[in-house]
């Protein structure tokens, strides 16, 4: 099936470093690439503790070109997200629950408390987004989608779809706040209102376990809150979408995590992404192809073995997509595949300078002492970024550096692109994340002037520009030889 976009407007281990490689060769059949001398860089990686401190400050260091043009950018990652999942213990509770989740959400945006951007234990609801906007009845904004970015759904092998939550710093939030389409901020705030520099956000990845199922093993678990779904026919239209405030609280599974934060010479923020050892096959850069005969003998978290890779990473619609509403699944589900290992790296031993940093990171956090040692299962597929202080109103995924076709296969399951040449066809966070955000819509929504700190999706919540929390098919009325006559 051919993929396409549903809607634009996105969107103890050493044992952990063995298993990245052998991910690699055994899908390539070859042993992981070489990294450039030097990187990472020596001791590096022992450094990685201090950002466990509840008070460490989000890392900003200017990410030179030394000793390799991309070194620093994927250290830069795996340092975000050690200070993301660093466990912080609630004061009131003596809960512990990952940095990211103590964050203000898209739906705190809202909120008129001018203390809703302060850091505190936050339950996770992977809400619904409301179906009217700001200030009309009935309005309520959640923190979570059913749908990927670009409005596919990702059903999990066990029958549930894949939920994603936002999660934003006070720095991130502030200026998100004062720059809101649905408050007119984005309309009228000075040209010139942007980020500043540690400025971060991040978006996790939630996959639902049944009742006593046992999880992705080594993955983070917490509970959460998921709305309850519902069918709704409509004359031509099918959609899968929550019911307005009926919610069951489950166990989630953290499969993914994007870490993006504005560093000093880098206004275009860097963007890397993380994912559960254990999702999918990953196929080395520039070699996927969505094959009969291409298949892993393994099975995975969001993958059964032997599936081929032509029925990968394949998007499916209403009414062919069905939700029994008694169990809250979901037929057929998705078989994933992430189809650049480290992202299209285009950078000379740039697959390789990534996977040692893996190595190197995956050893150091394995050492924490535990729960704190469970993030050592996951791995940095890889950084997205622009030239120093290049960033304008031009600036698209051409713009690009490192990663290239970035993705992360719980979140851009059906928008990845197998290969970084030329240039022109690459597809990764700049695509969606771009001055453009807000402009290229046919009317209505009316078209937006572009502004640099589009990049910013969370500017849309509670306005007609916020990606719909649904998915939606049309029912063919009439047999394919009656349409038309």
């Amino acid at each position: 099936m051919k993929k396409r976009l549903r809607n634009a407007r996105f969107v103890t281990l050493a044992v952990a470093a063995i298993a990245f490689a052998a991910t690699f060769s055994n899908v390539a059949g070859a042993a992981p690439p070489p990294p450039a001398k030097g990187c990472p860089q020596f001791g590096w990686s022992e450094g990685l503790g201090r950002f466990l401190a509840p008070d460490f400050p989000f890392p900003t260091s200017d990410t030179k070109p030394i000793p390799t043009p991309d070194c620093n950018f994927h250290q830069w990652s795996w340092e975000a997200f050690v200070w993301a999942t660093a466990l912080i213990k609630d004061p009131a509770s003596g809960t512990m629950v990952p940095r990211f989740m103590t964050l203000a959400t898209p739906a705190d945006l809202l909120n008129k408390d001018e203390n809703a951007g302060e850091p505190k234990l936050r339950p996770l609801t992977l809400a619904a987004r409301s179906e009217t906007f700001l200030g009309a009845a009935g309005f309520s904004e959640g923190a979570g989608a059913i749908v990927e970015a670009d409005g596919n759904m990702l059903v999990a092998q066990n029958g549930y779809p894949v939920y994603a939550s936002v999660h934003m710093n006070k720095s991130y939030f502030d200026t998100a706040r004062k720059n809101l389409i649905a408050t007119g901020g984005y309309q009228n705030q000075p040209a010139g209102s942007y980020f500043d520099v540690g400025a971060a956000v991040f978006k996790a990845t939630w996959l639902r376990l049944d009742q006593g199922q046992q999880p992705p093993a080594g993955a983070f678990t917490t509970q959460a809150q998921v709305p309850v779904l519902e069918t709704k026919v409509t004359p031509g239209l099918v959609t899968i979408q929550p019911v307005p405030g009926k919610f069951v609280t489950v166990t989630v599974a953290l499969v993914g995590l994007h870490v993006v934060g504005q560093t000093v010479n880098h206004p275009e923020f860097l963007w890397g992404t993380f994912e559960h050892k254990m999702n999918s096959p990953a196929t080395p850069d520039n070699t996927f192809t969505p094959s009969p005969t291409g298949k892993d003998p393994n099975s995975f978290t969001l993958y059964k073995a032997n599936t081929p890779f032509s029925q990968a990473n394949n998007p499916i619609d209403p009414p062919t997509l069905r939700l029994d509403a008694a169990s809250q699944k979901l037929t057929p589900v998705t078989n994933a595949v992430l189809e650049n290992q480290t992202g299209g790296e285009n950078q000379q031993n740039g697959p390789g300078n990534i996977i040692a940093i893996n190595t190197a990171a995956q050893k150091s956090v394995a050492s924490f002492t535990p729960p704190q040692s469970t993030f050592a299962n996951y791995n940095l597929v890889g950084t997205v970024w622009m030239l120093p202080n290049s960033y304008n109103l031009n600036s698209d995924q051409t713009s690009a550096v490192g990663s290239v076709n970035l993705a992360n296969v719980t979140a851009e399951t059906f928008v990845q692109n197998a290969k970084n040449t030329p240039i022109s066809g690459v597809q990764n966070c700049f695509m969606c994340h771009n001055p453009g955000s807000y402009s290229f819509q046919n009317p209505p929504p009316p078209k937006l002037a572009n502004r640099l700190i589009a990049l910013s999706h969370v500017l849309a919540v509670g306005s007609p520009y916020e990606v719909p929390n649904s998915i939606a098919g049309r029912l063919l009325l009439l047999p394919q030889g009656l349409r038309g006559r």
